[in-house]
């Protein structure tokens, strides 16, 4: 477990110093780490897996700060879905271009790491579904709002506000949210 640990760490120095994510090699990052290349794949499979677990691990850990620093201790389980989504809408922006890979990569993989983070807060507030039904709302929770992440580039264009500006910002993710958890009943 520490080499691994020791990986990830070595990659996020390395995002740190400036290196481009696309850009890293698997030599750079052994060479970071102190290791031989090979301990890369045998523990990771890929340089991309690893690349992807250490922009994971920085995104978890701004997501976690951010919704701490947000949460009361008293909030409702639908006050804690908001709170949580948005500590995740501030990290998405914080973040654009690490949380596009990350995006770009759970929906490209058989993976629902996204999904599974609010499961335990729908049960709290559809506790009448079934398991399966808690999982289902929370891909319609989650996929819509990873969509128009991706695309955020044509939503304006698509939504008839022609502004100068092609990026989403914190406020549209709040509408946006806002948005699909009313059309949910939520």
């Amino acid at each position: 477990m520490e080499i691994k640990a020791q990986l990830i760490r070595s990659v996020i120095a390395l995002i740190d110093d400036g290196f481009d994510v696309e850009e890293l090699t698997i030599r750079q990052i052994a060479y970071e780490a102190h290791v031989s290349i090979g301990l890369i794949n045998y523990h990771f499979g890929s340089k991309w897996a690893l690349i992807v677990a250490a922009i994971s691990s920085i995104i978890d850990d701004a997501a976690t700060e951010a919704f701490k620093t947000l949460s009361k201790q008293d909030d409702s389980p639908k006050q804690q879905l908001r709170i949580f989504l948005k500590a995740m809408a501030i990290v998405v922006c914080k973040y654009q271009k690490y949380t596009s890979i990350l995006i770009k990569d759970e929906i490209l993989s058989n993976r629902f790491s996204t999904p599974e983070t609010i499961v335990d807060l729908l049960k709290k507030i559809k506790p009448d579904l079934s398991e399966k039904e808690i999982k289902y709302l929370a891909i319609q929770v989650v996929a819509p709002i990873q969509y128009i992440f991706l695309k955020e580039g044509g939503l304006r264009k698509y939504l008839g506000q022609e502004h100068n500006t092609n990026t989403i910002l914190l406020d549209d993710y709040d509408e946006i949210m806002e948005s699909f958890l009313k059309a949910l009943g939520i």
